[in-house]
């Protein structure tokens, strides 16, 4: 078992706006509760602000609960579904609404 880790970057999307990308990977593919809020709470300073937050990593439900937790007072977050793009699925932006897709090409990145 191992502790995620992190790449934070921040971009400007088409749109006008930036967004802050937040990946993860826990290596091996498998962490404990406790590792992963250890990890967060690392990173926990860099979740809020004035930037939406796009998560993406494969992880368990309960890794992304803890991420949710220490970005929610940010404008927006989202997450990736390969399918549709990042989803947004908590906002207090009127810019943003929950359900609504955000893409970011690969120009973007």
């Amino acid at each position: 078992m191992a502790k995620p880790t992190f790449k934070i970057t921040d971009h400007s999307h088409a749109d006008g706006f930036m967004v802050r990308l937040v990946e993860f990977e826990i290596p091996g593919g498998v962490t404990t509760p406790e590792q992963f809020a250890e990890a967060v709470q690392a990173i926990a300073a860099q979740l809020v602000g004035a930037l939406p937050i796009l998560i993406n990593g494969r992880g368990p439900v309960w890794g992304y609960g803890m991420l949710f937790h220490a970005a929610h007072p940010s404008p927006a977050i989202a997450t990736y579904d390969p399918r549709l793009g990042y989803v947004i699925v908590q906002t207090h932006d009127e810019r943003f609404e929950v359900g609504q897709t955000i893409d970011l090409a690969a120009d973007e990145l």
